[in-house]
């Protein structure tokens, strides 16, 4: 979403990561598994270094990068994270704990939007990162679990770029979910209960405060 030479500054900057989360980021190159971009995580961490949440809730583990970078930023923080997929699931069980973490970071496998309503905690700090076509769904059970100073941080809002464009100038196997994406971010936008601010960095950061 920046001019690629600035990215690539940006990506040099950025600290080397321990090499459990080297190792992921190889992984999901060759895999193709949708890992948050380096850029977005690196800005969270620092968010969450300033606010020092103690309870965090993940929606979208895939294979644990987030979660051990947010593990790590926040250290007194309590993490729950909700995946569908049983073997990222897995493989993201068994890299929280290769990266030491696994004592704060509890995984709860199946749907989101299934599994959300039997939460009975509230958080501090809320990261979705999963279906696109369902982020209204889960900002809608995201703010049952929000109290007043949550932070909701959104990724892909911008989806490469898709959501400026015609709908003839989409491809057509991500129109339905581009349109929702729009409406998301015209529901953030909008929320009377959330002040949010959209964040060009990485594939787009909406970062919401619930007031």
């Amino acid at each position: 979403m920046i001019d690629p030479q600035i990215n690539e500054y940006i990506l040099k900057l950025i600290p080397d990561r321990n090499e459990v989360l080297q190792r992921l980021e190889k992984e999901a190159k060759k895999e193709g598994i949708p890992n948050i971009q380096l850029q977005s995580i690196q800005f969270i961490k620092v968010l969450l270094q300033s606010i020092q949440p103690k309870n965090i809730l993940e929606i979208g583990s895939a294979i644990g990068y987030s979660g051990i970078h947010m593990a790590e930023a926040a250290p007194m923080a309590q993490i729950t994270t909700l995946e569908m997929d049983k073997k990222r699931a897995a493989r993201a069980v068994q890299n929280f704990q290769e990266a030491g973490v696994s004592d704060r970071i509890e995984l709860i496998l199946g749907d989101a939007a299934e599994t959300m309503p039997a939460i009975q905690d509230s958080f501090d700090f809320i990261f979705i990162d999963a279906a696109k076509g369902q982020y209204i769904k889960f900002l809608e059970l995201s703010l049952k679990h929000c109290k007043r100073g949550t932070m909701i941080i959104s990724d892909n809002v911008f989806f490469q770029g898709f959501v400026t464009k015609e709908r003839d100038e989409v491809e057509p196997r991500f129109r339905s979910m581009i349109n929702k994406l729009n409406q998301y971010n015209n529901l953030l936008a909008n929320h009377p209960q959330l002040e949010t601010s959209f964040v060009s960095i990485g594939d787009g950061l909406a970062i919401s405060i619930y007031n």
